[in-house]
């Protein structure tokens, strides 16, 4: 059986695929030098240079560097525990978006909570909004919040908690904050489920 597929296995030129290869390899140094010239010739580089500093910029201290790479690594190191989780907007009014982007920047900020649009075991936060008064948007909002446990895209979703309200412009942000605030309250209760 072999035989009768290798009469028909189209065969290819040895100057074809060495010309593919010297192209490629090609395109590669080409990158490369050019990635090297760049990194060489950055102003940065050229700060750097000993005897070439700047007028008016002070020397860097390492003592500093050294202060700041380990506050980094601790913070990442916090976050790594962190519980991850996403903010997903139903609705097209301005409060909704507005309590959306807050929720962002406070998960964002904290160290509780990892925010993540990765396919990954998270809690997914699912905020609908719509205007109390078409006609006056200005008004306020009526929202809902539902709080769901996301593992993958194959698998269900499994419900944790909801609620709903309505909000004023004035009041966008002491609702973020309580949404966020009981975020945590449901992760901590299910905390079991990212086995930590």
């Amino acid at each position: 059986m072999n035989i009768y597929f290798a009469r028909f296995r189209p065969r290819m030129h040895r100057t074809s695929s060495a010309r593919f290869f010297v192209q490629g390899f090609a395109t590669f140094l080409t990158a490369m030098l050019t990635a090297s010239m760049l990194a060489v010739c950055s102003p940065a580089a050229l700060a750097a240079e000993p005897g070439r500093a700047e007028p008016g910029r002070a020397e860097p201290n390492p003592r500093a560097d050294t202060a700041t790479s380990k506050a980094a690594s601790a913070k990442a190191a916090i976050k790594a525990d962190a519980t991850p989780v996403s903010v997903q907007l139903e609705g097209t009014d301005t409060l909704g978006s507005k309590l959306a982007f807050q929720l962002k920047e406070i998960f964002n900020s904290g160290t509780l909570f990892s925010l993540t649009a990765k396919e990954e075991p998270k809690i997914l936060l699912i905020i609908s909004t719509a205007s109390e008064f078409p006609s006056r948007p200005e008004v306020g909002s009526a929202y809902s919040a539902v709080w769901v446990y996301y593992e993958r895209p194959t698998a269900f979703t499994s419900y944790l908690a909801g609620e709903v309200g309505v909000v004023s412009p004035d009041g966008v942000d002491n609702l973020a904050a309580r949404l966020a605030e009981r975020t945590s309250g449901i992760a901590t209760k299910y905390a079991y489920i990212f086995n930590k």
